[in-house]
């Protein structure tokens, strides 16, 4: 990884953060793209500067990400990690028409774009990983749209290993993971609490990322056992979701 030039998002905290750092240990260029880099500055005194680049972009306007070709002319690019996502847990109907739109645009819609946008720009072999969520492979009673979201999101990236054979291509199930995802989420933090000791570390995650990126995985799904589960479940999902109905209702 020594001074190849990756993009990320969602750099800010959580998962994110934990991979900037291990990038930046693995001698990598980074350029993140926030929304909002005073978040990111303060951190500048454990980071190595020399770097890191910093791009102010709201991942949330397809404006601000067209014009991210004028950032990267004369410049090439090994790698996207999109670790930037959201999501509401809440019933189908007390989703607002906003909260709907944020997050099908920031978890689907504007990585395409994103994606897109910076192709002119990606060396032939570049790697790109995408941080989904287990919550693609089940049913989730009052989290429907981000699991929906995430599993168009997979749904794109699998696509994109088949159609760019040259590419590598890593997506990233996870379950449950300790970040301020939850906090906008569940603002009650209820969920957070009752699964607290379910939740992910985001620098053993982050390593696991930083591993599987060097030694060419296509897929990460933590934990395991979560995903082996899941599988089970998908032999017969509809009889599974009628008989234990309350296992679908954990963010209730």
């Amino acid at each position: 990884m020594i001074g190849k030039h990756y993009i990320l998002t969602g750099a800010t905290s959580g998962l994110g953060k934990s991979i900037l750092t291990l990038l930046l240990e693995k001698q990598a260029y980074v350029t993140v793209l926030v929304r909002h880099p005073e978040k990111l500055k303060s951190l500048h005194q454990y980071l190595d500067k020399t770097r890191l680049t910093i791009v102010t972009c709201d991942l949330q306007s397809q404006s601000e990400i067209l014009n991210l070709k004028h950032t990267f002319q004369g410049q090439s690019i090994d790698g996207i990690i999109y670790s930037a996502g959201l999501g509401y847990f809440k019933a189908i109907d007390q989703h607002t028409n906003s909260e709907m739109l944020e997050t099908y645009t920031l978890n689907v819609i504007n990585f395409n774009l994103l994606l897109n946008t910076l192709q002119p720009f990606l060396v032939s072999q570049c790697k790109i990983i995408g941080i989904g969520s287990q919550s693609a492979f089940l049913t989730q009673a009052y989290a429907a749209h981000y699991g929906a979201s995430k599993a168009a999101f997979n749904q794109v990236l699998n696509a994109l290993r088949i159609e760019r054979p040259h590419y590598h291509v890593l997506t990233v199930n996870t379950g449950p993971i300790a970040t301020p995802f939850h906090e906008k989420a569940d603002p009650s933090l209820s969920f957070a609490k009752k699964y607290k000791h379910l939740m992910l570390d985001p620098d053993y995650l982050a390593k696991q990322i930083i591993d599987g990126m060097i030694t060419g995985k296509t897929e990460i799904n933590a934990p395991k056992w979560m995903h082996v589960l899941l599988r089970f479940y998908q032999l017969s999902p509809r009889l599974i979701e009628k008989y234990f109905t309350f296992l679908f209702k954990n963010k209730a």
